[in-house]
């Protein structure tokens, strides 16, 4: 079993952190320790979880928008030496010989430390998980390409997310890999659902899951639903949190939401398997600005065998092969949007097939189970 040492920035659970989390609890072959920042998820993983953890508090994003400019840079340059005096003495006294930062945060954190043991102590590995598909900031993407040619290894959640990087022979594609087993399709809870919710047994519900935002496109779905003749009743559920740099956009949402009686907001859900498994029809909208490096609703609601509908961004095309295991169309376009739609659900008795490869993709690509040998293949060959 080989010891790591694990370090996390995430002061919330964001999806980066629950990732690898999942990899964690799943990886028979590792032994982890847990470097943190203070906050809401660490205090819920120290109940959780029977392996080392540390809560460093200098782990914490700072906030450049908050502080004078050279403020932020002292804190910063005093945490990059702090933290990586604290790893370097860690990961000697624990006899650790590799080193996984997740996100930009923390590895740009360990620059100094990496940059010592590549003099000095040249059997220790570094890796870093980066998540996104660009930075805007300028410091984080010039940090981006420090860490790339530094560490070891840079392992990226999308081919798409790849492609960013100058040196792609230690970039390696990593994708995430979720329960199979728990994310199903579940008669029982649809019925349940759609009995709670007054739902008509032929009645089609689509379903859009994510923060409420522009890069989203929630305001662009409604109004490509809002006049669209089908010979079949159907109703919008929309779910998520609002963003809280873009309150208009969400006024626009709720106003639309409100002006129809077929269109509904469900709030924050956390059951995102009771969500799939309500709907016929899953749609993710970002667009090309938002694009993600790898939808998370896509591939979930893939496992619980619904018809999925994205647009074709960031890593949207490496988990759908279009009009075999789901739907692609063309990203800020509503009229491209608005005809998908309307021939998912003419043609919605006929997309069984769809449907059972969807499962069978996100089972053979996107299963943790792939994950932790994948992982284990790049740790074990750096």
């Amino acid at each position: 079993m080989k010891d790591i040492l694990y370090v996390y920035g995430g002061e919330k659970a964001s999806g980066a952190e629950i990732v690898i989390s999942r990899l964690l609890g799943k990886n028979t072959k590792v032994k982890p320790h847990l470097l943190i920042a203070p906050g809401e998820y660490a205090s819920k993983l120290k109940q959780q979880i029977d392996y080392p953890i540390v809560i460093l508090p200098e782990l914490k994003k700072l906030n450049r928008s908050k502080e004078k400019s050279l403020s932020f840079y002292v804190r910063a340059l005093t945490n990059y030496f702090r933290i990586s005096k604290f790893v370097f003495k860690y990961i000697k006294s624990n006899n650790i010989h590799v080193i996984h930062a997740n996100t930009i945060v923390p590895a740009s954190y360990l620059l100094p430390v990496i940059i010592y043991t590549k003099i000095f102590k040249r059997n220790i590995k570094w890796i870093w998980s980066d998540h996104d598909l660009k930075y805007y900031s300028g410091l984080d993407a010039m940090m981006s390409r420090a860490c790339n040619k530094l560490y070891n290894a840079t392992l990226v959640v999308s081919e798409a997310v790849r492609q960013k990087f100058s040196d792609k022979s230690k970039t390696f594609v990593l994708y995430n890999g979720l329960s199979t087993n728990f994310f199903t399709n579940d008669e029982t809870i649809r019925a349940r659902q759609r009995n709670f919710l007054k739902i008509d047994a032929d009645c089609i519900v689509i379903g859009i899951a994510a923060v409420i935002a522009p890069r989203k496109g929630q305001l662009e779905l409604l109004q490509s639903l809002e006049n669209l003749n089908l010979p079949c009743k159907f109703k919008v559920f929309v779910a998520g949190k609002f963003a809280d740099d873009h309150p208009e956009y969400g006024k626009e949402v709720i106003d639309i939401i409100n002006s129809k009686g077929n269109f509904f907001y469900l709030g924050d859900i956390h059951d995102m398997k009771e969500f799939y498994n309500t709907c016929d029809i899953v749609i993710n909208n970002s667009s090309k600005i938002g694009s993600e490096p790898l939808g998370t609703t896509i591939y979930e609601a893939m496992s619980c065998e619904k018809i999925v509908l994205a647009s074709n961004t960031g890593g949207s095309s490496e988990i759908i092969e279009n009009n075999i295991d789901g739907f692609l169309f063309i990203p800020d376009d509503n009229d491209d949007l608005r005809k998908k739609i309307a021939w998912i659900i003419e043609n919605f008795k006929d997309l069984e097939q769809v449907r059972k490869n969807a499962r069978i993709k996100v089972l053979r690509k996107f299963n943790i189970d792939v994950m932790v040998e994948r992982y284990n293949s790049i740790i074990n060959n750096i």
